[in-house]
Parts: C-alpha cells; structure tokens; sequence
C-alpha cells in the first residue's frame, strides 16, 4: 500500500497517479495538518473511486459534500467515505494535528461487495459516508495502522491484511446499524427504519458536536425529529444507553485519544471536549476508562 507520514501530496505533485496507484494499492495517510484545502477536480475520474475512513487527532476538519452538507471531524469518532464520494477539504487552523485516512482499493471494496458463497445472499455490501463511533477493537486496529505508517513500516503485505479486516469490521457495524431498527416495538417495519434513520442521524450530530457544553436532551431531540420521551425510549432500544450518557462517552473518548496523542493538559481536554468542569471530568473519565487522566499517557 501507498504509504504518507510526512506532507501530505501538493498541488506541485502527480496527483493522478497517486489516484491511479491508490485505486489499485490503496493507501495509509498519518499526516501533520495546518489550514489545508482541497478542491475537488473537475476532471474527477471514477476509476479512481475508494471506499476510505479518516479520522483526526487535536485538530479538526471539514468535508464538503458536492452533493450537499458539510461533515465535521473532531477528535472523536471517525468518517466514513463511500466510494465516488467527491468533497472539498479544509484543515483547521488553530492548532497543528494529525490527519489519518485509510483509503481501502478497489479489488477489496469489490470483492466484499460480492456473496461469499452462491448461496442467495445478493446483499451489496458497501460503506456509505456516514460519522460513526468504532468500538474499542476497530478503533485499536486503526490506530495500529497509521502508527506504523508514521514509523516508516513499509511491508505491504501486512497493510493490506490489517486493511482487510478492518474493512471487514466497518461493514459489519454497518449492517449491524441497518439491522438494529427490529429491536424497536412498533408494528410497521418502514416505521422502524426510518426511527433508526432518526437515532443515526442523533449520533450523528453528537459526534461532530459533542464539544458544545450546551448540548442538552432537547437539541438532540430537535436534531432527531421526536419528542425527547421518544428519543429516550427509542435510542435505549438500539444502542443499551440514553442519549446523554452516549453524549458522554464520545466525550470520554475524545479525551483519551487527546491525552494519548497530544500534549494537551487534562484541565484543557476537559473543556475542549464539553465539560464544565475539571472535578466532574476526572470523575467520569476514572469511573469509563478504569484510570485516571493523569495516568492516560502511561495506562
């Protein structure tokens, strides 16, 4: 696979055959950011076209959609882009942050696309550009990607093994949210899908918004479209957990990926991912991850 853990390809640079070779290689990218932008060419050609996940730490993104809307990456969670999905890019300013990005080529997004056996089972199975939350195994994984990226591993065999599975892994906790919406008691399954649209879209929006403090049980109700007694009841069907502890979890997580990766103070960390306070913030973060802030760097 192609690998980049310096700078990230400029405009001086053959960007289309980094776009050919990555279609057919794939590529791992852990690069330093600092007010980039990318424009989407108008001679975009879809052979080029990956499925990809890219993720930040300490700083922030934001992705254009040309079909519309604009997706936000903090350090929290991560982005999945369907392939052929086109964007504009820009990099945050404030602060100078690790990008990562995965792209997966396209032998592999094709072949998993494809029934395993011919046993009836036509189910096309893609990643859509969605915000998502990995859990502890994925995120692990990825992170042992781009680590070995920036330390100049270069052995192409064992990339494309680890990017295998975790495409793998992206795809089945996305059929696993598509799945989800049966756990809802209602008797009509288009009522069901579309609750599950819903609680997604809440998700959604607490993680590219989970570092406003004043995000409170209401705004996200507003943003899911229900009531806040429904969204409640709705989102504790498919998920085990309320609204306002999933908030915090992405919060906490935020966190330990900041302590880990950057050189942040844990009183800075808790405001920059939306607690009020550091006592509140040693508290929870102790009681989620088993130790305490200041043992984050070390655990």
């Amino acid at each position: 696979m192609i690998l980049l853990n310096a700078t990230p390809p400029g405009a001086d640079q053959d960007l289309s055959g980094l776009y050919r070779r990555m279609s057919a290689e794939g590529l791992v990218h852990s690069t330093l950011m600092r007010g980039e932008i990318y424009e989407s060419s108008d001679a975009f050609d879809e052979n080029w076209a990956c499925s990809s996940i890219t993720w930040s730490v300490g700083g922030e993104e934001h992705y254009w959609m040309k079909r519309g809307g604009k997706l936000s990456i903090n350090p929290a969670g991560a982005l999945t882009l369907a392939a052929g999905a086109r964007y504009n890019y820009t990099a945050g300013r404030d602060i100078t942050f690790y990008s990562n990005m995965i792209t997966f080529p396209r032998w592999m997004t094709a072949a998993a696309a494809k029934p395993l056996l011919d046993d009836g089972d036509k189910d096309a199975r893609r990643l859509s550009t969605r915000m998502l939350r990995p859990d502890a195994v994925t995120e692990t994984l990825m992170n042992e990607i781009v680590a070995n990226c920036r330390a100049g591993y270069s052995k192409s065999e064992w990339y494309i093994e680890k990017a295998a599975l975790l495409y793998g892994k992206l795809l089945d906790a996305e059929h696993s949210a598509e799945k989800a919406s049966c756990k809802i008691e209602t008797a009509k399954p288009e009522t069901q899908k579309e609750l599950a649209r819903r609680i997604d879209r809440a998700r959604q929006f607490m993680l590219q918004s989970y570092r406003d403090a004043r995000i409170d049980l209401d705004a996200i109700a507003k943003e899911a479209c229900l009531s806040p007694y429904h969204l409640i009841r709705v989102f504790k069907a498919l998920t085990s957990t309320t609204p306002m502890q999933y908030l915090t979890i992405i919060r906490l997580e935020a966190a330990l990926r900041l302590l880990r990766e950057t050189k942040m103070t844990a009183t800075d960390i808790a405001g920059l991912v939306g607690f009020g306070n550091r006592t509140a913030f040693s508290r929870a973060f102790s009681r989620h991850h088993g130790f305490a802030p200041s043992k984050a760097r070390t655990a």
